[in-house]
């Protein structure tokens, strides 16, 4: 079986580390990643430098080697023959997790949220404005994936809307 993976941005312009889970499957369905790699960007559309690596999610999640992890990180970045990241380096964040934390706040910590999977969550690739000069209509893929993901309530919100749609007895 194979070893179960986080994977890590690494933007040397933002000096910042962001984790997001691991993509098993074709690049081109990788949304999460283009969500995320579409936030590093300068004013004039150019993209950020960085890296994607990926670590075993059991170290990841241990907090004590999570801290070497980035310490390793920092300390090769530093010493690879250029300016690295330097000493003010960020920690990692987990962007997703804060964003729908965020969300969820912002929802008056809901239990019954409104915006579950709708357009308004969704993670979609930062495409647009290519997608509309190809002439292409606008993203959509089988494999969409919403904020709501990385909500902390949401197996209780998924719960509640089975429940709701379920077929009755």
């Amino acid at each position: 079986m194979d070893e179960e993976n986080v994977r890590l941005l690494l933007c040397k312009d933002c000096k910042s580390i962001e984790e997001l889970p691991d993509h098993q499957g074709s690049p081109r369905e990788d949304f999460l990643l283009e969500n995320l790699v579409s936030r590093h960007t300068y004013p004039d559309g150019d993209r950020h430098f960085g890296q994607l690596m990926a670590i075993s999610k059991k170290h990841w999640d241990n907090a004590e080697y999570q801290a070497e992890i980035v310490k390793k990180i920092n300390e090769q970045m530093s010493g690879g023959g250029s300016e690295g990241l330097g000493a003010e380096f960020y920690t990692a964040k987990a962007t997703f997790q804060d964003d729908a934390m965020s969300c969820w706040q912002k929802h008056s910590r809901t239990l019954d949220c409104g915006d579950f999977r709708t357009t308004k969550v969704q993670l979609t690739p930062g495409t647009n404005a290519e997608r509309k000069a190809a002439g292409l209509p606008k993203y959509r893929s089988a494999k969409d994936r919403y904020l709501c993901d990385f909500c902390p309530v949401m197996n209780r919100v998924r719960a509640d809307q089975f429940t709701k749609t379920a077929p009755k007895e």
